[in-house]
């Protein structure tokens, strides 16, 4: 790919990120929960790339979690170079990177679906409560993301390694 043909690509990726600046995801059902959504969205700031992650999840009946357990709200700090594909490059060019908040690892590059060479990375919170995986493409709307998984870290045995996967939602 000549040079100027993956800047025209970086340039139109990094107008789709500030065009759609929020996106939704659908929580596939599982063992605790019937469904639920995750709501992704870029918020105003000059200085990061500052991401918010909503969810919220719909446990099944006789579940003895709280409810309140199955909802929150984390926001990340991104350097700004993650509004475009060069933030990932970078992590992957470094293997990982210290956020406010978070570490970020480089899982891998891969295929997922029609989505080729798709960047996996890892987010580990610095509250320990969760490990949140994340599938980047350039060519997805909003920030990127394919799909979110979020593993519970929890002193709950029940909620302890409980994950929810989240697909976007076209």
């Amino acid at each position: 790919m000549s040079p100027m043909r993956l800047l025209c690509l970086m340039f139109i990726f990094s107008l789709n990120v500030f065009a759609q600046s929020s996106a939704e995801y659908k929580v596939a059902p599982g063992s605790l929960h019937k469904s639920g959504n995750v709501f992704i969205t870029v918020l105003p700031d000059e200085s990061v790339f500052k991401v918010k992650m909503d969810y919220k999840v719909k446990k099944k009946d006789l579940v003895p979690v709280s409810s309140s357990l199955l909802r929150g709200s984390k926001t990340f700090d991104f350097p700004n170079s993650f509004k475009t594909v060069a933030g990932y490059i970078d992590l992957q060019k470094k293997g990982s990177l210290e956020i406010p908040k978070a570490r970020l690892n480089f899982v891998r590059r891969g295929d997922i679906g029609e989505l080729k060479n798709a960047y996996f990375i890892e987010v580990l919170p610095t509250n320990k409560k969760s490990k949140i995986d994340i599938v980047y493409h350039p060519s997805l709307p909003s920030v990127g993301w394919k799909n979110i998984k979020i593993t519970f870290i929890s002193p709950f045995p029940i909620l302890d390694g409980y994950e929810l996967y989240a697909e976007h939602v076209k």
